[in-house]
């Protein structure tokens, strides 16, 4: 993930800022998980909701009366829906009937007009689509190209099968609530004289200029169902004691619920020490959880998306674990490692780890006391974790699967055995659920993972491997439009990866980084040398102050083009690092030179890059490569000597003036650095074999076969 601090920065003393964050990521934490854990603390009676099969009779334990809420709202209901409507009169039928005939011989006659320009040529037919489109609106968008086609005798024969239909039902009064139905019904009344396309036309053109008389008076009938629903008493419910409510093996309903509520048998006792209990647990798994995070894994948690992430992948996952609580085999389906994987993927290894203990400590508690569901959830998040290495291929999540799956199967079995008079049914039974975990977190986490990246801005090895690809949008637009910026691209990707690999650090983000960090300069290609391709240099007739902002000017069109295109922003957090704040050597030597060497007259400032400095160990590989890839090109001689000779200069170059400050870089490294690109250049520039002019080598031989 993408920090646009250094570590050294994040850990020096706490403030009481970092101390008070802690504290509410803490409450919340623990808050969220006390409310789960003590969403079923029941003492001594079942769980009981609608539709859950009773697995006793359940009769009454006292004489009870009440008012049944269901049964009552139920015949208010209906009593309100036996009220008739009451309409009020909007216009009378004569004067609806006049103003929509009105607008109908209003609407021919400009439909008449368009035709007569159309039939005398004035118009084409794209002015005629255009003119019915805002001249007679009525005619359908679905209708207007059939009336386009209908010459003058056939629109006339339409409208006036249009008009005869709509005269005689105008004259009547419609009511808003029929409407539909008077619409449905005048198409049906259109003649049977012209042609059934016409018809249809002349019905939906008719239909059209249908409108109500009468609308429902929303105010008086909602009076009037008010009134209805007030007049209808209570339903009186009556209980008596020993009285079956519900039998053994029947689903409880809506109705019996509420009797078992009204009794209090939905209501169970609560055990003031389960509570305490609960919130001990919930307030020291989540301090034990933060202080993890704070102490050993500051790269989560100073980035508030990350901390973010992991608390809702817990609370989440706690409600499934609570959902499935005390029901033996659900409990074990539940896919706890789906989390882990999650959280090990998008965050770090160490993170995941912490959730699987964290999840199996629920877990058992959630279960009452259940040791076996407890090292099931840890033992298998754990394997999960051991044999997931990188997800860049589906195939990785299949060994996955398989590891977790015999995991799930094997501690399953184990504490079956453990248990006297285990029967095999029941064996089975849990080696099929842990098999279904298996697959529900596999399908979960590779259906997820990716989405969840995005979401809380973390960058997956999916969209690294989707941006490296060759066919990408940006990097065919950077190879058409800047080919010598593409090909020093590829070549910096090349030394970056090879030392990334070297040092320990991503090789992937470091390849893919170095393929966007100069796409800035397809905003201006020919600014830049390896573009020109032996043409007219146009910062021979620049000043050095012109050509240095227009050089420093691919960084900004750079992060443009990249938020343009929708890269990522860790991705695009590389682009202004990979020059840092150093300085353009060429433009500032020209400076001093327009100027007679007088370096008070420049200011260095000026031919700097905005920075800033590299701030991860891959941000300051690509600095280093990017410099030292077009040095070394520039070489007449490409031996060990001078390209090692140029690699040190530049790398050197960069050290003393302090570009790769905060990049967390050691001399080890910077070491291992260099001998990386050595090793990468020698093979990139290896010599090749001299043929004679009259020899052809064997390649060109068989092309010109």
């Amino acid at each position: 993930m993408f920090i646009p601090r250094t570590l050294a920065e994040l850990d020096g003393t706490p403030g009481r800022g970092a101390l008070v964050r802690a504290l509410i990521v803490i409450a919340v934490s623990a808050a969220a998980l006390f409310l789960i854990l003590s969403a079923n603390i029941t003492l001594g009676q079942e769980n009981l909701e609608v539709g859950q099969v009773a697995e006793r009779d359940i009769r009454a334990p006292r004489d009870a009366t009440f008012d049944s809420e269901r049964l009552t709202l139920e015949a208010r209901d209906a009593a309100a829906a036996d009220v008739t409507p009451l309409t009020e009169q909007i216009k009378p039928p004569a004067d609806n009937r006049e103003d929509q005939l009105v607008l109908f011989d209003s609407m021919v006659n400009d439909v008449d007009r368009i035709f007569g320009l159309r039939d005398a040529g004035t118009i084409d037919d794209d002015e005629v689509m255009e003119r019915l489109a805002s001249d007679a609106p009525a005619i359908s968008f679905t209708d207007r190209s059939e009336v386009a086609g209908l010459s003058f005798t056939a629109w006339t024969a339409v409208a006036s099968a249009a008009r005869a239909a709509l005269d005689p039902t105008l004259a009547d009064r419609i009511a808003q609530a029929d409407l539909l139905d008077v619409r449905a019904e005048i198409r049906e009344l259109i003649t049977a004289d012209i042609s059934d396309p016409q018809r249809a036309i002349a019905g939906e053109l008719a239909a059209a200029f249908i409108e109500p008389t009468e609308v429902v008076n929303e105010e008086a009938t909602a009076a009037l169902e008010e009134r209805a629903r007030a007049a209808m008493p209570p339903v009186v419910v009556e209980v008596s004691v020993g009285e079956t409510i519900v039998r053994e093996g029947q689903r409880i309903s809506v109705e019996a619920f509420e009797t078992l509520d009204e009794l209090g048998l939905t209501r169970p006792l609560v055990d003031a020490g389960t509570i305490i209990g609960n919130g001990l647990v919930a307030l020291l798994l989540a301090s034990l959880l933060v202080g993890f995070l704070w102490r050993f894994e500051p790269a989560i948690w100073h980035r508030n998306r990350s901390v973010l992430l992991f608390v809702l992948a817990l609370v989440v996952t706690a409600v499934a674990l609570r959902i499935a609580a005390d029901r033996t085999l659900w409990a074990f389906m539940v896919p706890t490692s789906a989390t882990v994987l999650l959280i090990g993927i998008l965050l770090s290894g160490a993170s995941g780890a912490a959730m699987a203990g964290a999840l199996a400590i629920l877990a058992g508690v959630m279960n009452r006391d259940a040791l076996d569901l407890a090292v099931y959830v840890l033992l298998g998040g754990l394997a999960a974790l051991l044999t997931i290495t990188r997800a860049e291929r589906l195939n990785a999540f299949v060994r996955v699967a398989m590891a977790l799956a015999a995991t799930n199967v094997a501690v399953a079995m184990a504490f079956s055995l453990y248990q006297p008079g285990s029967n095999l049914a029941g064996i089975a039974q849990l080696i099929g659920a842990g098999i279904v975990n298996a697959a529900l977190s596999i399908i979960l986490a590779v259906g997820s993972f990716a989405v969840l990246g995005n979401v809380f801005g973390i960058m997956t090895v999916f969209q690294l491997l989707e941006l490296a690809n060759p066919s990408n949008r940006l990097l065919r637009r950077l190879l058409l439009e800047t080919p010598g910026t593409y090909h020093h691209s590829v070549m910096v990707g090349n030394l970056a990866e090879r030392a990334a690999e070297t040092i320990g650090a991503d090789p992937l983000l470091a390849r893919v980084a170095a393929y966007y960090h100069d796409i800035g300069k397809m905003k201006n290609p020919l600014a830049f040398i390896e573009n020109q391709a032996g043409a007219h240099n146009i910062h021979d007739d620049l000043t050095a102050e012109i050509s240095a902002r227009i050089i420093s000017g691919h960084i900004r069109d750079g992060i443009d083009l990249a938020y343009e295109h929708g890269l990522p922003v860790q991705v695009i957090g590389y682009i202004p690092q990979h020059h840092g704040t150093s300085v353009m050597t060429y433009f500032h030597q020209k400076a001093l030179r327009e100027v007679d060497g007088r370096a008070d007259l420049v200011n260095e400032g000026t031919y700097r890059y905005p920075g800033p400095k590299p701030q991860t160990r891959e941000a300051a590989i690509i600095m280093l490569a990017d410099g030292v890839e077009a040095s070394v090109r520039s070489l007449d001689e490409k031996d060990e000597a001078s390209i090692r000779g140029m690699v040190d200069r530049i790398v050197d170059a960069r050290v003393e003036d302090g570009q790769l400050d905060d990049a967390e870089l050691t001399l080890r490294n910077i070491a291992q650095i260099k001998d990386a690109f050595v090793g990468q250049l020698l093979g990139m520039y290896h010599s090749r074999i001299k043929y004679p002019d009259n020899v052809v080598p064997m390649d060109h031989r068989r092309e010109q076969a």
